[in-house]
């Protein structure tokens, strides 16, 4: 697991996204920010827009097996 650092380029990028939701639009860019492969979220609804694919804890557990 990777906790992603959240920094001034992270915010910015996130507010000029225009995505609706301010801290999906964190949790995307920082994900950026870090090369990773994937979301884990319980809430997808958030990452439709997302340019990082995104999982369910499900289907991560699911790929997992």
């Amino acid at each position: 697991m990777i906790i992603c650092p959240v920094n001034r380029t992270v915010l910015e990028s996130a507010f000029a996204s225009g995505l609706t939701d301010f801290e999906d639009a964190v949790q995307i860019y920082s994900a950026i920010a870090q090369n990773l492969d994937v979301i884990v979220t319980r809430d997808a609804t958030g990452f439709l827009s997302s340019s990082i694919p995104v999982l369910s804890i499900r289907q991560l557990l699911e790929k997992a097996n």
